[in-house]
């Protein structure tokens, strides 16, 4: 007996063929997120580095700036005497230079001169600062020239570099005016 054509029933689905490329194109989507994701991991310490560097330099400007501007500088405040009329009275300027042989005793924002690619960083008692193994630290003090109407003799600019375990660098600069 013979069944009807209208009774026979399709059968539907996917083919072998349909399947294979189904699973080929779900393989190459997973490879290449999994290969963003491996380049994002290995690059996923940069940002903290980055900010240790940061967080260095920027104790490095903090405690500078507090320092006396030259070593001639009244304790509490004022100028010393550059021969400028912005300030031409009080002690003769002592002038860019490291008077002071240990880290302890800097006194004054020159004495920070005198670091150059110091590693691993130190701390204000000229200790080595603990988990910082491989930073480097560079600090200029100079004077640039005139600076918005400031006299040169009266202006310092102080650039500290922090160079992390990465070779990344983070630059810092400031001035510093003699009042």
């Amino acid at each position: 007996m013979r069944v009807p054509v209208s009774r026979i029933r399709r059968q539907s689905g996917f083919s072998l063929i349909e399947t294979l490329l189904v699973i080929v194109l779900l393989g190459v989507a997973v490879a290449g997120m999994a290969a963003m994701f491996l380049n994002n991991v290995s690059k996923s310490h940069e940002p903290y580095l980055r900010q240790r560097a940061l967080a260095v330099a920027a104790a490095f400007m903090d405690e500078i700036l507090h320092k006396r501007w030259d070593d001639s500088s009244p304790l509490g405040g004022g100028c010393v005497n550059t021969g400028t009329a912005l300030c031409s009275s009080g002690p003769a300027a002592a002038g860019i230079g490291n008077e002071e042989p240990l880290r302890s005793d800097w006194d004054d924002i020159d004495d920070f001169n005198a670091i150059s690619s110091q590693s691993p960083p130190q701390d204000a008692s000229g200790s080595a600062m603990p988990g910082y193994e491989g930073f480097t630290v560079s600090v200029t003090v100079s004077q640039p020239g005139v600076w918005n109407g400031v006299p040169a003799a009266d202006v310092k600019r102080i650039d500290v570099q922090v160079t992390s375990n990465n070779g990344e660098t983070i630059s810092l600069s400031a001035y510093r005016v003699n009042f």
